[in-house]
């Protein structure tokens, strides 16, 4: 490709939960790029979805719009406080996927993926992908489904070491389900086992509130988690790289609301993110060893985060994010930055990573 500009799909929208923070996120990372040498073109996925029956009638109206070359229709969210207008310019410039990445428009050199939450971060896209040969960004089919995947990635963490929370699998709110996250004793954590950014989640203090709490993250997945409340140090850890990963500077996570949620994540000061973590330097060394370690146990390429809880003698891993949220203030950018790295050049970097694991693979 030398010689002509680096021709980049940023895959943003999609069908999840998390689709007005990918939108934002994309306008952001397109903005980021140099112009003298890539050419970026934001692409939308939900519209090779048009006929999937697991879409919500607002999104297959979003994706009926979209092959028409229509406008955005409003979400059934509240917008991110201070992304209004990241998601806005965003949607007024989005192209379908099926245009640029089936070959009947101009063809993509790499994606570079800013999807979130189910169709984008779970392994499906990236399948997609493999399949017709296009380069992109991070991890492959296998990490990202079992990040993905909160219980398989427990599974696969625990089984290489790692400290991660007592808990309990659920399908329903009642009968023997209930009883069984009960006997994980209160407070409880209660999620859903394949959603992104929180969505779902909640902190159960009283007996009377578990059933909702459960049926709430039940409406986001046909699986819950209901998990032990552990209260500490919430830190994270984003590693970045290929072959020889590097653990970035360790975040610590204060949130002004009762847990690290949506709002708390993506609205302007709704959290303080303290970036090096105020932590002693061997807690540091060892919560960038864990984010290495799980970072590799689940065979991640180009980035991860991982999620840590520090109480008392124990560093308990919560979850590993594939796709970490990509915004500029986003967790992964704000370490990068810590250790040098600016925005653009997080970019350019996943970019090049993308297309080194491409030329090994034609190999």
């Amino acid at each position: 490709m030398s010689g002509k500009k680096i021709r980049v799909g940023v895959l943003t929208g999609g069908a999840s939960a998390e689709r007005d923070i990918s939108l934002a996120a994309g306008a952001q990372i397109a903005r980021s790029l140099p112009s003298d040498k890539y050419e970026v073109v934001l692409l939308d996925p939900l519209a090779f979805m048009v006929n999937n029956p697991a879409l919500t009638e607002q999104q297959r109206a979003q994706a009926e719009s979209l092959l028409r070359g229509g406008g955005r229709v409003e979400s059934e969210r509240e917008l991110p406080k201070g992304l209004e207008a990241e998601i806005e310019s965003a949607s007024k410039a989005l192209v379908p996927a099926t245009k640029a990445i089936t070959g009947s428009g101009e063809p993509i050199d790499v994606v570079l993926i800013s999807l979130y939450g189910t169709w984008g971060e779970d392994g499906r896209m990236q399948g997609l992908l493999d399949t017709l040969g296009i380069a992109y960004t991070g991890s492959g089919v296998l990490a990202s489904a079992l990040a993905m995947d909160k219980v398989m990635a427990k599974t696969v963490l625990k089984a290489n070491g790692l400290d991660v929370p007592r808990g309990e699998v659920v399908r329903s709110a009642e009968g023997a389900d209930l009883e069984r996250a009960r006997a994980i004793g209160l407070p409880v954590f209660v999620k859903p086992v394949a959603s992104g950014s929180s969505v779902g989640a909640s902190i159960v203090r009283g007996p009377e509130d578990l059933a909702p709490a459960i049926a709430g993250a039940l409406e986001y997945d046909d699986r819950a988690l209901v998990e032990e409340y552990l209260k500490g140090t919430e830190l994270t850890v984003a590693v970045i790289g290929n072959d020889e990963p590097q653990a970035l500077p360790v975040i610590e996570i204060v949130p002004k609301r009762e847990f690290f949620d949506y709002h708390a994540k993506y609205d302007t000061g709704e959290s303080e993110e303290i970036v090096p973590a105020r932590i002693p330097p061997e807690v540091a060394k060892r919560a960038q060893d864990i984010g290495l370690r799980a970072h590799r146990a689940l065979d991640c390429r180009g980035m991860s985060r991982t999620d840590l809880i520090w109480v008392g003698d124990r560093m308990v891993t919560l979850e590993v994010n594939t796709i970490p949220g990509m915004t500029a203030n986003s967790l992964l950018p704000r370490a990068a930055k810590a250790a040098g790295i600016p925005f653009g050049e997080l970019c350019a970097r996943l970019i090049e990573w993308a297309l080194e694991d491409a030329r090994r693979r034609s190999r």
